[in-house]
């Protein structure tokens, strides 16, 4: 008898399993997004829940700050999720630990090559590519309308070159009113100078890093005309503060750059909402330059566990990278789509253009969006880098004293970590 029900039992094991939605596979997802795009995620898990009776997605939100080193500790051996989304910066850092799922066998299910190309960089490694880019944000021009119109200026006609921004920043500067024509990015240092300045490196014609990613390319015309330029809108046009970042919400200058997201914070109904009549635009370039800007946003990558939950989690990511949700999931966050399909569907420009007009540059900007320097030391070099620019911004040094220095101590930490 007890062979019979031990034989009742097993069929029963056998055939729960055969039924779709009753073998249910359970995977975690760890991500920072908060605020808005944390509803936005959740409500898209919820969704591949109620449609995926297979897969049971668990949405795990991890602080910012805390994310790295939960990451960082579970490639030395601690907790590991099935599924993580990380910032772009991360990812040279997150492919090398050795943990993480390559996706190149299953990209023949995906239209890959529908990733924006500079957004597909960042996750390859030595020929293999490691995570799919999920959000995408990228930097340009915010310009207070009231200012311009105040100061006899179009405000349906912001500035298109460098000449352009110092003709009009000039104009729209009022020592008196404590107004500034140009906002720029001096302090405090680290991220922030790094990632606006390479904006205006790469408009000028310049590289960050050497093509192998061994060398700074910095400090040579290009980086010069550029931190130039910097220097000259605070010191010689006097028209740009060198002062703590954050004038322009106060309305005390009339152009800034910034990033996409500042679209939903600025506007009404935002978690700062801008007293003021406000536009964006393209960022001006040089008259002789090119149209770049930075790149931002996250990956999203599986860790190596089991066939059985890798195959889940990829399930769950190729969903989430689709067009289908990724237009959604745009629309939600506000975020710039990192596929060009979504960038130039009629439904998501239909939106855009009714509900959000300011967020058109951005999305037009995305194709000549460029991803910093995909090294595992870009943290340590972008504080080296932004600490001597900012004593040229300050006036302490010159301009090729700043980019010399900053040079020598760049090429020091990529030849100290190449050892």
């Amino acid at each position: 008898m007890k062979r019979f029900y031990l034989g009742i039992l097993a069929l029963v094991v056998v055939v729960w399993g055969a039924i779709p939605g009753l073998a249910q596979k359970t995977i975690t997802f760890w991500h920072y997004w908060d605020g808005t795009n944390k509803t936005a995620i959740e409500a898209l898990v919820k969704e591949f829940n109620a449609t995926h009776p297979d897969i049971m997605v668990r949405c795990i939100y991890i602080g910012w700050g805390e994310l790295l080193p939960k990451l960082m500790a579970a490639a030395a051996g601690g907790e590991v999720p099935s599924v993580a989304i990380g910032d772009l910066v991360w990812m040279p850092k997150l492919v090398r630990t050795g943990i993480l799922k390559p996706l190149d066998d299953y990209l023949g299910e995906i239209a890959y090559e529908d990733f924006y190309p500079e957004m597909r960089k960042i996750g390859t490694y030595e020929g293999k590519v490691y995570s799919l880019p999920v959000s995408a944000n990228n930097l340009q021009l915010f310009y207070n309308k009231d200012i311009f119109r105040a100061n006899g200026l179009d405000p349906d006609k912001p500035p298109k070159t460098w000449e352009e921004l110092v003709e009009m920043a000039t104009k729209c500067t009022d020592p008196a009113k404590g107004i500034w024509g140009m906002e720029l990015f001096t302090q405090p240092t680290g991220e922030g100078i790094t990632w606006q300045f390479q904006v205006y490196l790469w408009q000028a014609g310049g590289e960050f890093l050497t093509p192998d990613l061994k060398k700074a390319a910095f400090n040579s015309p290009a980086g010069k005309k550029a931190l130039q330029f910097w220097v000259d809108l605070i010191w010689k046009y006097k028209v740009a503060p060198f002062a703590p970042w954050g004038l322009f919400g106060l309305g005390k200058a009339a152009m800034v750059m910034d990033g996409s997201w500042m679209v939903g914070g600025w506007r009404p109904g935002g978690w700062a909402p801008l007293t003021f009549d406000w536009g964006t635009a393209l960022m001006p370039i040089p008259s002789d330059g090119q149209m770049a800007t930075n790149m931002g946003g996250e990956q999203i990558f599986i860790f190596k566990t089991t066939p059985e939950e890798e195959a889940a989690a990829w399930g769950f990511v190729k969903w989430l990278t689709s067009k289908e949700i990724q237009l959604k999931w745009d629309i939600l966050t506000g975020f710039i789509p990192v596929r060009e399909s979504v960038a130039t569907d009629p439904v998501y420009l239909a939106w855009v253009t009714t509900t959000e007009p300011r967020l058109l540059p951005f999305i037009e900007g995305a194709k000549y969006a460029r991803a910093r320097p995909a090294v595992p030391q870009y943290p340590e070099i972008s504080d080296a880098f932004s600490e001597e620019i900012q004593k040229a911004l300050a006036g302490l040094t010159s301009v090729d004293e700043a980019l010399a220095n900053a040079e020598k101590r760049v090429n020091e930490i990529l030849s100290q970590s190449s050892k």
